[in-house]
C-alpha cells in the first residue's frame, strides 16, 4: 500500500498518528475553501447509519464547489466529550491553579441545588460542576453561566499555561483508545476528549468539496483552536491534503479579554483573528502565547445558545447557512439557521432525545440527519440499534438510557436505517 494511503487509513483510526506535528493552513488557503474536484476521496462509510451516510453524500455533492457555509459545534459534536471540563478537572487534580488564590468576588461561595455548601477552595472542577447544576429545573439557561469558567480560572496567567493544560488533557489522543476498550478514560469525573474519526473525515470532505467550514463553540476558544491544530487538522490532512485543513481563524468560541504584557493593552479574540489578524496568536505560537495574559473580563461576543446565532451574524454571515451540526439544546438556534441539520444524537442522554424530538416537530420540513452515538462508554458512532444493543450489553444503566432515547427518537421517524438490522 502506498505510504500516503497507509497514513490516511491509520489516521482515520488514530487521528494523526502519521502526522509529524500540528497542521496550520498556509496563508494562501487560510480564508478560502478549496475548489471541489472529482479527485476528492469518498466519505468513509464506517460508523454512519446508512441513511445519514446517503443523505450526507447526496447533500454534499448537490452543492459542491459553491462556497456554501457549514458550521459545526465542537464539544460532543466534532469530538467526544468536553475539553473545558477536562481542563478544569486536570487543574484540580494537579493543583495547577491553587483555588485559594482565586478571588471570592469572582467565585463566591453558594448553596448548591441539593442544599450543600459550595466553595471554590474545595476544588475548581467541583465548583464548576456545582455551578453547572445550580439552576436545577428552575432555570434551563443557568448552566451556561459556567461556560467562561475554564478561562477565568486562569486569570492572571498566560495563554502558555492554558494551552499546556489543554495538551496534557488531550495526551496525544489517548482517549481514542476508548473506541475499542469499552471503557471511559477520565480525569477525575471528566471524560478525556478525542476527535470522532467520522467528523474529521466529514470536515475534510466538505472542505475538499468547496464548502466554507467553521466551528462555533461554547467551549473556550484557545482550547478548541488547539484541538483543531493538533488533533482535527492532522487527521484531515492525512486523507485530504493540507489545503483541506480547517483555517485556524475559522474557530469562534468563548474567550476573555487578553492583556498584552508588553504594551499593557487589552485585546479581544475577534480583534486578533479578524479585525487586525495576528498570525502568531491565531497559530498559537509559543512566544506570542507567553505575552498574552488571561483576564476575567468577558469578551464582547458570547457563543452559547442564541449567542451562537449572533456570533454567526457578526463574524460569518447574516444569510442562510447550508448545513449545521450540533448535539445539544445549546445548538438549536444555529441549527435553525440551516435547512440541512446534522444531529450527533447522544443516546446516553434521554433528555436530549426529548429535546430534539420537540425541535423536529417544530421544523418537519428540514433535512434532519440523526446520527446516534454514545459519548461516555462504550463511546462511538452507532450504525444500527442492534449494534447499539451489542455494544451496551451487560451495562444496565447505559442500556436503560439508550433504550429510552431510542423510543423517543424512533417516534420522530427520522432514524431511518438505524432501526433495522
Amino acid at each position: 500500500m502506498p505510504l500516503r494511503l497507509l497514513c490516511a487509513t491509520v489516521a482515520v483510526l488514530t487521528l494523526g498518528a502519521c502526522s509529524t506535528g500540528p497542521t496550520t493552513p498556509s496563508a494562501d488557503t487560510a480564508n478560502t475553501s478549496p475548489v471541489a474536484n472529482s479527485d476528492v476521496p469518498a466519505l468513509d462509510r464506517a460508523g454512519w447509519t446508512e441513511s445519514v451516510y446517503q443523505k450526507l453524500t447526496e447533500t454534499i455533492q448537490g452543492s459542491a464547489g459553491q462556497g456554501k457555509i457549514v458550521v459545526f459545534d465542537f464539544d460532543n459534536t466534532t469530538q467526544a466529550r468536553d475539553i473545558g471540563e477536562a481542563v478544569l478537572a486536570r487543574v484540580q487534580q494537579t493543583d495547577a491553579v491553587n483555588p485559594s488564590s482565586l478571588s471570592p468576588a469572582m467565585f463566591p461561595p453558594f448553596t448548591g441545588s441539593d442544599g450543600t455548601p459550595v466553595a471554590i477552595t474545595a476544588g475548581i472542577s467541583d465548583y464548576y460542576d456545582a455551578l453547572l447544576d445550580s439552576g436545577a429545573d428552575a432555570d434551563p439557561f443557568r448552566e451556561y453561566s459556567s461556560l467562561p469558567m475554564p478561562a477565568t480560572a486562569f486569570t492572571g496567567r498566560t495563554l502558555t499555561d492554558f494551552v499546556a493544560q489543554t495538551a496534557a488533557v488531550y495526551d496525544g489522543g489517548a482517549g481514542a483508545a476508548d473506541l475499542t476498550s469499552k471503557e471511559q478514560s477520565k480525569i477525575l469525573g471528566a471524560g478525556r476528549p478525542f476527535i470522532y474519526p467520522q467528523m474529521a473525515d466529514l470536515y475534510g470532505n466538505l472542505r475538499s468539496n468547496g464548502y466554507d467550514v467553521w466551528v462555533v463553540s461554547a467551549g473556550v476558544g484557545w482550547a478548541v483552536r488547539w484541538m483543531v491544530q493538533n488533533a482535527l487538522n492532522p487527521a484531515i490532512v492525512a486523507k485530504y491534503g493540507p489545503d483541506a485543513a480547517l483555517p485556524m481563524d475559522h474557530v469562534v468560541a468563548i474567550t476573555t479579554l487578553l492583556k498584552d504584557r508588553a504594551s499593557g493593552t487589552l485585546l479581544s479574540d475577534y480583534q486578533l483573528t479578524h479585525q487586525s489578524p495576528d498570525d502568531a496568536y491565531i497559530n498559537l505560537e509559543p512566544a506570542r502565547m507567553s505575552q498574552l495574559e488571561i483576564t476575567a473580563i468577558p469578551d464582547g461576543l458570547s457563543s452559547w445558545r442564541g449567542g451562537k446565532a449572533g456570533a454567526i451574524d457578526n463574524i460569518i454571515s447574516r444569510g442562510e447557512l447550508f448545513m449545521v451540526a450540533g448535539d445539544s439544546m445549546g445548538d438549536v438556534e444555529m441549527l435553525n439557521r440551516a435547512p440541512n441539520r446534522l444531529v450527533i444524537s447522544r443516546m446516553n442522554k434521554p433528555d436530549l432525545a426529548e429535546g430534539f424530538a420537540a425541535e423536529i416537530d417544530k421544523a418537519p420540513d428540514a433535512n434532519w440527519m440523526l446520527q446516534p452515538t454514545i459519548n461516555s462508554a462504550p463511546v462511538g458512532f452507532l450504525e444500527t440499534k442492534c449494534a447499539m444493543a451489542d455494544k451496551t450489553a451487560g451495562n444496565a444503566d447505559i442500556t436503560a438510557s439508550t433504550d429510552k432515547s431510542l423510543a423517543t427518537l424512533e417516534g420522530t421517524g427520522r432514524l431511518g436505517s438505524f432501526v433495522t438490522c
